[in-house]
């Protein structure tokens, strides 16, 4: 009944941030919408020229305080007085209206507590190229990420990574295709140039169920301005949605040749093949030269430096010490930078074979991002080697909820599956991801993996050996496909095959552990323990796998075997 100024509306359902009048405009026209009033009617809302809005509908009791099973009274329109209270009743009123008119769920708290929204799953694409003869991958791919990493700070919104968008590259992709596929409610998308030392970007906020345009905004900066227009962006996207986000701990850099070469390092990286992982790490060096304070590349290279053991057969004693070195050094420089914990917890993890600080680390990623699928995936995984099945199955489950269209969290799903002991669901959860991702040689590995202790010789023949097609540099491949000929019988092609690596082992690093797998399937318990003794002075990173992979059974009665386990950590 009482005239509320658009200032005063501003003020009341923005606090703290930037909002432009047109926003106030077209969010009462969707809450005019919501409620149900056709053009030109005055049943609710009247604009009041050159002043702000009357509401003018009947107001009666309404019971906001589930929690507390209180009751808080507004009376009729004339008695409502002007204040806290009223300006919250209308805030409320809007919040719901741009949640309906946006899609976003609203919950409402308590008489003290302001509307919160319910997690909202969005994507970020990779920016595309202005002019399409212009490929710059870096700069698009890296806005992308960096704009995931802005809107991940909201506790509210679930936003998948880099390793999920990175394919939807193409000029003339389809966002809504886009959004489809990765099962989110809305996406950004945009363009971008960078020439002169400008940078010239748009970027539009579209929801996938009707291809709506909820945002758009055109920027034309100097190149160094891209924080700002990254920072722009990622709150006209929370603002839209209705989501805040936390206060970031302290800026990544702002020195943007830095962040141009960091941005290189992540696109190379991120590809897993050894020359390429190596030359993400080149990137990374170079942006520290350039701003040794930076700690995202610090973290990227431990991160980068993982695959190469794990994927290229690299010797662990080589990279560990840089890599334990660059995740210590993020952790100095971020604390509450969840990928520096993350990456100090994986080397914990696979090299350090420290499960206390390994679940310190990985428990504090999860912690500080908590809408990160890859990070409870990680910690699964840990809890899935140290027998905590519970545990683990919980972690990968909630990972698969924040990213159900990640190959990677799908395949480890199942690992975990088969480690706690149910190899059907195991081998139907990995058929699963080799179907929707052929590509993925992890999927065929792990797939491999599990269709030996099931006891299915032949289909773990076909699917590690693609995985060895897919993936032609690492060795556990062989070793599986040995293992399997000895589970058929066929031990002269076991042994034609463990006799090669054994050769190969005297020029190239070939771990140990699946030298000893070879051992132990063809029954040479003795030398199967000299290798063990040798993957422990390797710090091979397979020996996180001794306590839960039943192909160590045949081992575990030997009182050598229990020895080997307390030294690496392990109860026997």
């Amino acid at each position: 009944g009482q005239t509320v100024r658009k200032e005063e509306l501003l003020r009341a359902v923005w606090p703290n941030v930037v909002v432009e009048e047109n926003n106030l405009t077209q969010n009462i026209s969707a809450l005019r919408k919501a409620l149900g009033e056709r053009t030109g009617e005055h049943r609710f809302i009247v604009t009041i020229p050159g002043q702000g809005y009357r509401f003018v509908a009947r107001v009666e009791r309404l019971s906001i305080d589930a929690e507390e099973n209180r009751t808080h009274s507004f009376e009729q329109p004339a008695a409502i007085r002007p204040g806290p209270t009223r300006r919250r009743a209308i805030g409320i009123v809007l919040i719901a209206a741009v949640a309906m008119a946006t899609g976003t769920a609203v919950l409402l708290g308590s008489s003290n507590t302001p509307g919160r929204t319910m997690p909202r799953a969005i994507a970020v694409l990779p920016f595309k190229p202005i002019v399409a003869t212009e490929p710059q991958e870096a700069i698009q791919l890296g806005m992308a990420d960096s704009l995931i990493m802005e809107l991940s700070r909201s506790p509210h919104l679930i936003v998948r990574p880099l390793s999920a968008t990175r394919r939807f590259t193409a000029t003339d992709q389809d966002p809504l295709a886009a959004g489809r596929q990765l099962r989110v409610e809305a996406v950004l998308d945009g363009t971008i140039q960078m020439a002169d030392g400008r940078i010239r970007a748009s970027a539009r906020l579209l929801r996938v169920s009707d291809g709506r345009q909820l945002w758009a905004g055109k920027f034309d900066e100097e190149f160094s301005g891209i924080f700002e227009v990254q920072d722009t962006i990622a709150r006209r996207v929370a603002q839209t949605l209705a989501v805040r986000l936390d206060a970031r701990a302290q800026p990544a850099t702002l020195n943007t040749r830095a962040y141009e070469l960091y941005m290189k390092g992540r696109v190379h990286a991120m590809r897993l093949v050894m020359p390429e992982v190596r030359r993400g790490i080149e990137y990374y060096e170079q942006a520290l030269r350039e701003d040794p304070s930076y700690a995202l590349p610090y973290a990227g290279i431990a991160e980068a430096m993982r695959p190469l053991v794990l994927s290229n057969d690299v010797p662990a004693t080589e990279i560990l010490p840089r890599a334990r070195e660059a995740a210590e050094h993020a952790l100095g420089l971020a604390p509450n930078l969840a990928e520096a914990n993350h990456a100090r917890g994986m080397i914990a993890f696979m090299f350090d074979r420290d499960w206390a600080t390994a679940e310190h680390y990985l428990a504090r990623a999860v912690e500080l991002a908590p809408n990160n699928g890859e990070g409870h995936i990680y910690l699964a995984h840990l809890y899935s080697n140290l027998g905590r099945s519970d545990e683990a199955l919980a972690h990968a489950e909630r990972a698969g909820a924040l990213n159900p269209v990640s190959p990677l969290i799908g395949a480890l799903q199942g690992q975990f599956l088969g480690h706690s002991g149910q190899l059907e669901n195991a081998i139907r959860k990995l058929r699963e991801v080799t179907t929707l991702e052929p590509g993925f040689w992890l999927g065929h590995h792990l797939l491999a993996n599990a269709l030996i202790d099931a006891g299915q010789y032949e289909e773990a023949l076909a699917a590690s050996t693609e995985a060895k097609r897919l993936s032609p540099l690492q060795t556990y491949s062989d070793c599986l496909i040995a293992l399997a000929h000895a589970g058929l019988g066929r031990e002269n092609e076991a042994r034609t095959i463990l006799n090669a690596l054994t050769n190969s082992s005297e020029e190239r690093f070939v771990p140990p552990t699946h030298l000893a797998l070879i051992h132990v399937a063809l029954g040479e318990k003795d030398a199967a323990i000299q290798q063990l003794e040798a993957a422990i002075e390797a710090r091979d990173a397979r020996l996180a796998f001794l306590k839960i992979d039943p192909k160590w059974k045949p081992l575990r009665a030997d009182p050598r075997f229990a020895d080997l386990l307390r030294r690496v950590g392990f109860e026997s």
